[in-house]
């Protein structure tokens, strides 16, 4: 790329990835406000914060919704949920032009970076996650970040030299590794973990390393900046915690899945002995629902999952054991929509274009009445994708699949050709989709980073087959 040109191609990509957002943003005026805003807004204004969402987050949403409070209207609030979602665009739409621009430097073609800036900008699931105010969507956009700079990091030699402004190895460009992966970890609390042993992973390549292969200085350098990002993000956290007087998330959160195994067991196979000994966990398995979690979770009792959780998980497994293909139905089909690409995610659509706020203290203003009805229609909630004239690639199964076949083949360039780790990004993806399956089930914003990284993922195959080819040609 031409370093003269760069600016203009920055500067150009991004504003037509948010002109085409802020479109959608002003059909969906002042944003979409739904998924758990309501119970983050709650917890701001009534000054009872909880760890279940990320603290960060809540205070983010929480500070512009009371923006303009001391003047309470629907429509000063309007504006207050407006800014947010105007900032969440420019972090959005930045993390989105960064990664068209590395597609660019790497295959070299105007046209792949094209074609990947179309996609960011008019595919639907994009456009408008980009103006919900969910959690995933932030921690998504520094993922895409995190995963960009992991491959600078770690692949220096797939990009062309001077096509991106900020040196590889510089202080800068580490300094702003190391805050943006504190951002993402901040933002949701799965990244924890999922970085947690994402670190002990480098630690064991770092021993394992064959340095004939592969200079170690760069898994040492990036080890740095991961430890150092989960030092200051549980630091950081801790302080938001003694700040607020947070109180710990339910452990309910984490029974999603012993839950969805004895709702299923109940309603199905489970004797009269068997159903009497689930309802003293469990009293309305009527809730039970297939594909989501979350109504085994919120109608426990409280008392009961804490004072009795160890003994669930021991009924739990006994029950497993007896019922085992149940208990794997049960399983399966929660985590479904992650793994099969043919499955429509539960209840994906309702979720993107509702708008309800913690007491309808912010209202509908679409200033594009027939865009938004148009949205409406096309994802309709009886029968959602149905209505889309694309309705496989809406599908989340198939950018995990994407991700999960993409790591399968970097492992298989670097252990056969030796080539650059660029495999080493995509293991915290599939460990953060482990946190996933754990999850209530299979949600589009829950996997919306690996909506974003496909088009990277395409492009680095794209990469390193042209690059085979054209040295097997006599």
């Amino acid at each position: 790329m031409n370093t003269k040109k760069q600016p203009i191609t920055i500067i150009s990509t991004f504003l037509f990835i948010f002109l085409c957002h802020f479109i959608i943003f002003l059909a969906f005026y002042p944003g979409i406000c739904s998924y758990d805003l309501n119970a983050q807004i709650k917890q701001y204004v009534d000054n009872d914060f909880c760890t279940s969402h990320p603290l960060l987050h809540t205070l983010f949403i929480g500070y512009f919704h009371d923006l303009f409070i001391s003047s309470p209207s629907n429509e000063n609030i309007n504006r207050g949920y407006a800014i947010a979602t105007i900032i969440q665009l420019l972090i959005v739409d930045s993390a989105m032009t960064y990664s068209v621009i590395y597609v660019r430097s790497v295959l070299r073609k105007n046209l792949p970076a094209i074609i990947c800036m179309v996609f960011y900008a008019l595919f639907p699931v994009n456009s408008l996650l980009a103006i919900s105010h969910t959690k995933d969507v932030l921690f998504a956009a520094f993922g895409l970040i995190f995963f960009i700079d992991s491959l600078r990091l770690l692949c220096p030699l797939l990009q062309n030299v001077g096509s991106l402004s900020t040196p590889t190895l510089s202080s800068l460009f580490m300094i702003r590794m190391t805050v943006n992966a504190i951002l993402m970890i901040l933002l949701r609390n799965n990244a924890v973990y999922a970085i947690c042993i994402f670190a002990i992973i480098l630690i064991i390549l770092i021993c394992v390393s064959n340095h004939k292969k592969q200079p170690v200085s760069l898994l040492v350098r990036y080890l740095f900046v991961v430890l150092i990002a989960l030092t200051l993000s549980v630091t950081s956290n801790r302080l938001l915690i003694y700040r607020t007087n947070a109180t710990p998330g339910s452990i309910k959160e984490m029974m999603s899945i012993p839950g969805q195994i004895m709702g299923r067991i109940h309603n199905t196979v489970a004797s009269d002995e068997e159903q009497s000994l689930i309802e003293e966990y469990i009293p309305n398995t009527d809730e039970y629902n297939y594909y989501l979690a979350d109504p085994m979770k919120h109608y426990l009792p409280f008392e009961i999952w804490e004072s009795a959780c160890k003994h669930f998980l021991l009924d739990t497994a006994i029950m497993s054991l007896k019922h085992p293909v149940t208990a794997l139905q049960a399983v399966w089909y929660t985590i479904q929509g992650y793994l099969d690409p043919f499955h429509q995610p539960y209840n994906a659509d309702r979720y993107y274009i509702s708008f309800e706020t913690y007491r309808g203290d912010a209202q509908l203003d679409s200033k594009i009445p027939f865009l938004h009805k148009l949205y409406n229609d096309a994802f309709a909630i009886t029968s959602g994708y149905c209505h889309t004239p694309l309705v496989i690639p809406l599908y989340l199964g198939i950018y995990v699949w994407i991700c999960i076949l993409t790591l399968i083949f970097m492992i298989r360039k670097h252990t056969v050709l030796g080539s650059d780790p660029v495999y080493i990004p995509y293991v915290f993806l599939i460990l953060y989709l482990c946190t996933l399956l754990l999850g209530p089930g299979a949600i589009t914003r829950y996997g919306f980073i690996y909506v974003l990284t496909a088009p990277l993922s395409i492009c680095l195959i794209s990469h390193f087959l042209r690059n085979q080819y054209s040295h097997t040609e006599p």
